[in-house]
């Protein structure tokens, strides 16, 4: 078993909100910080996305991108004690634009906590199917598994058969991807803050097959177990050109809402992951 999925073990059950989640944040954040993973790909995803800010200003940035992925694992873990406590806990913006019949396609960010904002949809009684990345170790894939499970959260692979994500779409309901990240050698070339880099083509490729609504929905921490969730009006869009072309027409409108995103809370985003490889 991996040392993730012993810490999950170790804590589930135990904590909740307040002193005992303070205590161990501020330890596990320490950590953290002295370790500093991916420090460097960090700082040069920030330089790219925050180019008008001072290199001081995205240093401190950066460090608490740490303090916010310790959050993020804290509160899930904290959320299993009771899954509808994610209705205390966010604050929902627009939240009406999410009532639209035959379901639609959510745009995520690896921004605020992922996790409580798939919970909040669960819970508020839309049926969400999000798309992830397993990890690699089996213990750690079960327990995260079993935790969105219990959250009201159902999760396709990203390497699962496009006809089971679209299955989803046709029984009218909440397909959510992420696209923040890399795309691989099987994205699309766009740019992202002004630099060409591989996008994941799902999000455009499923709106332009099915038709659906492509709705932006963004979370951050205003406190730990207090946060503000924004639903953004549909990433409007129309057939032009061949196929090819309206899917990357597309694929700049995610882009764009990515951006918006990330912008909202920089120090909120997963800024560790090699999101511009093409340009390290």
């Amino acid at each position: 078993m991996g040392l993730k999925a012993k810490i999950i073990k170790m804590l589930t059950g135990l904590l909740r909100p307040g002193r005992l989640a303070g205590s161990v944040s501020f330890f596990l954040r320490a950590l953290l910080k002295l370790a500093s993973p991916r420090k460097s790909v960090a700082a040069r995803n920030l330089e790219i996305a925050l180019p008008d800010r001072t290199p001081r200003e995205r240093r401190s940035v950066l460090m608490r991108t740490y303090d916010h992925l310790v959050w993020v694992g804290i509160e899930f873990i904290a959320l299993q004690h009771d899954p509808r406590q994610v209705l205390e806990w966010v604050e929902a913006e627009n939240a009406s634009l999410l009532d639209v019949e035959g379901g639609a396609i959510i745009v995520a960010c690896h921004v605020g906590n992922w996790e409580l904002l798939a919970a909040w949809l669960a819970q508020s009684g839309h049926r969400i199917t999000a798309i992830v990345r397993e990890p690699d170790d089996a213990a750690e894939r079960d327990a995260i598994g079993e935790m969105r499970r219990r959250a009201g959260v159902s999760c396709l692979s990203k390497h699962a058969p496009m006809t089971r994500a679209a299955a989803v779409l046709r029984r009218g309901e909440l397909l959510g991807i992420m696209p923040d990240q890399h795309g691989g050698s099987d994205g699309i070339k766009a740019p992202l803050f002004g630099l060409e880099t591989s996008t994941p083509r799902g999000p455009a490729l499923f709106a332009y097959l099915t038709g659906k609504p492509l709705i932006p929905v963004s979370s951050y921490r205003v406190s730990p177990f207090k946060h503000k969730l924004r639903v953004w009006p549909p990433i409007e869009w129309r057939k032009s050109g061949s196929r090819d072309e309206t899917i990357y027409g597309i694929t700049l409108r995610i882009n764009k809402a990515v951006e918006d995103i990330i912008r909202e809370a920089p120090d909120q985003w997963l800024a560790q992951h090699k999101r511009f490889k093409e340009h390290y």
